[in-house]
């Protein structure tokens, strides 16, 4: 598998950017189509905002708090798996103790 760099290019909010990259081209425009998505929304939804570089900054806060949240939201999840295997663990292990320990005789 060839793992060369490629160009890929871009176009963010009306500036074409020419990427050099390993990854998969439709990726890199994926990601590219997606932060010119949220400049558009941030531009959309604060008109009076006019500098692209205030407005790449504000997508940028916006992409980031949908990182964090996401990534708040996983560590949840896994620790609630983790959890519930724990509780698994020890109740078959309770189950399996119960059925090794031979009956008291009185």
């Amino acid at each position: 598998m060839d793992n060369s760099p490629i160009e890929v290019k871009v176009t963010i909010f009306g500036q074409e950017y020419s990427i050099r990259t390993t990854a998969d081209a439709r990726y890199i425009k994926a990601v590219a189509d997606y932060v010119n998505f949220k400049m558009d929304e941030v531009q959309e939804s604060a008109p009076e905002t006019s500098s692209q570089l205030r407005i790449a900054v504000l997508a940028a806060m916006n992409i980031t708090d949908e990182l964090y949240q996401e990534q708040e939201s996983k560590a949840r999840i896994i620790d609630s798996v983790e959890a519930k295997s724990l509780a698994i663990r020890d109740y078959i292990d309770e189950r399996i103790a119960t059925v090794e320990t031979p009956p008291s005789k009185s």
